[in-house]
């Protein structure tokens, strides 16, 4: 337990032992429903990848959720790093300056690795994951939802709508041409407003519904 915690809070890997408690923590948040696991995606009107999201692009990491390619470069790193300094400190020396020397091409390498590592699970892992969320918000369109919170207005509304898995997922609605939609009433998603990122509703008359009867 010494050599882990001396090497876990000791250079270089100190470095990157911060940021894995972080990513745990934020982990922990997604599943108890606190955060989302696509936080740090972003998209212009275009669909064209922003911030974070057009960095790891560049990078060859864009195939999935920022969060996940930023946990998957920071674990291998961590471990890389962990690995290497347990080497490193096997080497019989007092030099200081060798000693940050050798910290530092530790560090480089735990990146380059973690880098490679991650590019290839990226590949692997990308066929299985949902399309993005810009994709996935377009989809609804054309579908129903219904109204759960206070009214739908030009300016305020909260429906459900079930997903193709069963999952029943809330989703901000406006409706337009000052249209107000009382609670429990089933409205038609007839847009999407990347703007906002808000859906646009209609009322919808469940006797026109084919599947219904």
């Amino acid at each position: 337990m010494s050599l882990f915690l001396s090497t876990a809070f000791g250079f270089p890997t100190v470095l990157l032992t911060p940021l894995l408690t972080v990513v745990a923590l934020y982990w922990l948040f997604v599943a108890l429903g606190a955060a989302d696991s696509e936080m740090l995606d972003g998209t212009d009107e275009a669909g064209e990848a922003l911030g974070l999201s057009a960095v790891m692009g560049r990078l060859g990491l864009g195939r999935v959720p920022v969060t996940v390619a930023l946990t998957m470069l920071i674990f291998v790193a961590w471990f890389v790093s962990m690995m290497g300094s347990i080497l490193t400190s096997l080497i019989d020396t007092t030099s200081t300056p060798l000693l940050i020397t050798l910290g530092v091409v530790v560090l480089l390498i735990a990146l380059v690795v973690a880098w490679a590592v991650t590019s290839g699970l990226v590949m692997g892992v990308s066929r299985f994951l949902p399309k993005n969320r810009q994709d996935s918000k377009h989809e609804l369109v054309g579908r129903t939802c219904v109204v759960r919170i206070g009214e739908a207005t030009d300016s305020f509304g909260q429906a459900e709508i079930t997903t193709a898995g069963g999952a029943a997922i809330s989703i901000p609605v406006r409706t337009t041409g000052g249209e107000i939609l009382p609670l429990g009433s089933t409205a038609l998603i007839f847009d999407h407003d990347g703007e906002d990122d808000v859906f646009l509703v209609t009322h919808f008359d469940t006797a026109l519904d084919p599947g219904q009867g």
